[in-house]
This record gives C-alpha cells, structure tokens and sequence, in this order.
C-alpha cells in the first residue's frame, strides 16, 4: 500500500486524471439514473386513409402531400360515366312506371263512374222489374180464379198468362244485368290491384335512381374535415377496387401525446389535470390536458432482475390532448419542470 501511495506522489498529474474520470463516471450514473425515471411520450394525431366507395379508374387526383384542404373540398374523382348511364337509364323507368300509373289513375276514375252507372241502372231495371212481375202474379192469380168460375173467357186469361211469362223473363233479365254489372265491379277491383303493384314498382325505382344519384355522388372523393394531405397512394388512371386508400389526412389541431407511465407513478396523473410538454428541442412547449388514462395495462417497462427477487413494472397509456400546430406526429416529449 506504502508503496502505491508513494507511486501516485509521485506522478500527481496520473492521480488527477483517475479522480477525474471516476467523478465523471459516477455523476454520468447518476445522471442516467435520473433520467431513467423520466417518463418520455410519443405525439400521434387524427389521420385517416381516403378511400374510394367506387370501383373504377381514377381520372383526377388534385392534391399532393403538403397540400391543406377544407372539410368538403373534392381530392380525386372516379370515372363516373357506366354510373351516369345507369343513373339516366333508372330516372328513365321511373318516369316511365308513373305515366303507366297515370293513365291507370285516369281510366279507374272514368271506368269508377261508367260501372256505378251502370250498377245503378242494372238495380233499378231490376226493381221495376219485380214491380211488374208483382204486378201481373197478382192478376195472374186473379183472372186463373176466374176463369174457375167461367168468369171470363180463356183468351182473355192467356193474355195475363202471356203478360205474367214476360214479367219472369223480364225480372230474369235484370237479375243478370245486376250480376253482370257487379262482376265487372269485381274486375274493376283486380285493376285497381294492378295500381298498386304499380305503384311498389315506382317505390323500388325510386330507390333505384337514389342509389344511383349515391354512387355518382361517391365518383368524387371529399375531405371530411380540415387538414393537411401526409401521404398520396395512387396516381391518375390507376384503377382501384372499393376500401383502396387514394390520400392520407392529417388533422392537425386534433392531436394528443401518449405517455407511458410505470404502475408505480400512475396515481401523480389525472383526469382532466393541465400540464405542460416539454419536446427534445427544450424550447418547443406545449400545454395539453389529460383526457384518458387508460383502464388496461401496455406492457413492462421495467423488467425484474433475479438477483434483487424484484418484480415486473407494469406501465399504462396516458393521454394528454394537445390540439396544437407546433406538434407534429412521431415527436417525443415528457413534462415541463
């Protein structure tokens, strides 16, 4: 020992360095162990792919990636000719079902008139008939009693039996003019059913132009909200199925930072607390508030080691909403102070 004391006296600049590089080396352990326990977080934001609801042939693309787009702004449109086509040839049946159901409408109102004439008349035949059947039963009846009798001559009671037989035709007559009538009302009734079949076709056509009116409408692809165009997927004349993604939107005042937080230190973050975000570059700052902290575990963070017999940190998602231009996704940050 004596002699490696008196080695350092020796060459003190030696002893300088070694005590130097050990307080480096036990301050940067500190440091890192400081740091260790910083909880750093991801920014994401609100983007979605734009796909198209149209099989078919893109034949505009007007935005690129950069580009900033108003909710309903048109991005691409679909060729949208066969759908034009079908679109006409579907509003061209339906205006061809309701002329049909037109002129039906205008012969069931004259035909409506014609047969409750024609009814009315046939009954009224008919009571005047079985007036004047009524009539000459009786004198029928009457003139048979007397001819018993040798009252009156038999030429004189045929004429009543004569004028009794074209009585019963006659009520017989009417009876099927009154069946004859009623039975067209019946046929009236089947035509009137014909309208009403009509009348489901017209509905299924008019759904039909609808659907049609839709898809056309979906020839040209819009922007459901404000945002900014990250990412451009298909080019002019690419033919694409439907659920094939043409751009990417970015809303860029809808986005959040994800911390994850050790099981240890969860209970420090609640709901609807405000901090502040510090990023990589100390001068970015951002204010946030915690809008979730998440019911289900993400994963260890922190593993066990054998030797200390330790146990897993489990971590959980917390979500601290932003809302703020300076912030753009994949950025890291923890909290200010």
């Amino acid at each position: 020992m004596l002699a490696h004391v008196i080695r350092y006296q020796k060459y003190p600049a030696l002893l300088g360095i070694l005590l130097i590089g050990m307080s480096a080396f036990f301050s940067g352990c500190a440091t890192s162990s400081a740091q260790s326990k910083e909880v750093w977080g991801r920014a994401e934001a609100k983007e979605i792919d734009i796909n198209s609801k149209i099989a078919g042939r893109v034949v505009d693309l007007l935005v690129k990636e950069g580009d900033v787009v108003k909710k309903g702004q048109v991005l691409a449109r679909m060729d949208s000719r066969e759908i034009s086509a079908e679109s006409k040839q579907a509003v061209a049946g339906e205006k061809a079902l309701r002329a049909q159901l037109n002129q039906a409408s205008v012969n069931t109102k004259i035909k409506d008139q014609t047969l409750l004439s024609t009814v009315n008349a046939a009954k009224a035949q008919l009571a005047k008939a079985e007036a004047n059947l009524d009539e000459a039963q009786s004198d029928y009846d009457r003139f048979a009693k007397l001819l018993e009798g040798n009252a009156v001559s038999e030429q004189t009671f045929k004429s009543y039996q004569t004028k009794y037989q074209v009585a019963v035709a006659a009520r017989q007559e009417a009876e099927a003019s009154v069946a004859e009538a009623e039975a067209n009302v019946m046929q009236h009734q089947e035509n009137i059913a014909d309208e009403e079949s009509l009348r489901s076709k017209i509905e299924q056509s008019a759904a039909a132009v609808d659907q049609t009116q839709v898809n056309l409408d979906e020839t040209e692809i819009r922007a459901p909200f404000d945002g900014v165009i990250t990412a451009k997927y298909v080019e002019v004349g690419a033919m694409i199925s439907t659920g094939i993604p043409l751009v990417s939107i970015q809303d860029p005042n809808d986005n959040w930072i994800n911390l994850k937080v050790p099981e240890t230190d969860l209970a420090k973050y609640q709901l609807g607390t405000a901090v502040s975000m510090q990023g990589r570059d100390a001068n970015l700052i951002v204010n946030g508030t915690i809008v979730d902290v998440s019911k289900k575990s993400e994963y260890a963070t922190y593993r066990a080691t054998s030797e200390r017999d330790q146990k897993d940190i489990i971590t959980f998602n917390v979500k601290i909403q932003v809302n703020s231009e300076k912030l753009r996704p994949g950025m890291q940050f923890h909290i200010a102070g």
